[in-house]
């Protein structure tokens, strides 16, 4: 019984060791928005982006009035075996006319995505959306295009003014919506604001971006 026990043991580091993550990418704006961060506007009027504190909470600040842009940074990382996407947010409120289905209603205080290099076309995209009027849980491709796939983790204004803090299996993503293809670069991240199809304002917080990469 004893040496079965050892036999045993011998082989516990294997099943209880935790896999090594390492941080490609973080983000607490405790610099502003001075590292790498730039407003792409889309040829439409931009959103205004600004750095602010609370306390000891760092975050971006988005703020909305019938203007749209990203707050982006580029990059150029190889897709590790396993991808995470760590975030905090917060919304003053919805566009309660809003949706994620008409291009003319399609309006949101708070989106997450990251970008793909897909050599031809527009990049693929993954967008984390603080939905207006999906349910949490929906998956959904943009009104406009396939190549940008929507996840809805938020919803509605029933934890607007609370500080949420998400995390996702980027790598599951993208083989949910993108099964036959292989993740390509990760070209780009970003932060969107917008409200240029109602016209309404909208204004969306966001704190401790992180990508994480798994290593097996």
């Amino acid at each position: 019984m004893w040496k079965l026990i050892l036999i045993l043991a011998s082989f516990a580091p294997r099943f209880c060791a935790a896999a090594e993550t390492n941080v490609l990418f973080a983000e607490n704006f405790s610099r502003g928005l001075t590292n790498g961060w730039e407003n792409v506007a889309f040829f439409k009027t931009p959103s205004v982006y600004s750095a602010g504190r609370d306390g000891t909470n760092f975050f971006a600040h988005g703020i909305a009035t019938k203007t749209c842009s990203a707050l982006s940074h580029k990059l150029n990382l190889t897709p590790p075996d396993k991808l995470t996407l760590r975030w905090r947010w917060k919304i003053s409120g919805v566009e309660t006319n809003g949706s994620e289905r008409n291009i003319k209603k399609f309006d949101h205080a708070a989106r997450v995505f990251i970008a793909f290099d897909t050599f031809i076309g527009p990049p693929r995209t993954l967008n984390y959306m603080w939905g207006d009027a999906e349910k949490a849980g929906t998956v959904l491709a943009h009104p406009k295009s396939e190549r940008a796939q929507i996840f809805v983790l938020e919803s509605g204004n029933a934890r607007a003014g609370q500080w949420i803090s998400e995390s996702r299996d980027v790598t599951a993503d993208w083989k949910k919506v993108f099964p036959d293809r292989a993740m390509p670069k990760i070209v780009g991240l970003g932060l969107m604001t917008d409200s240029d199809s109602l016209g309404g304002r909208l204004e969306g917080f966001y704190a401790e971006v992180e990508l994480l990469a798994e290593l097996k």
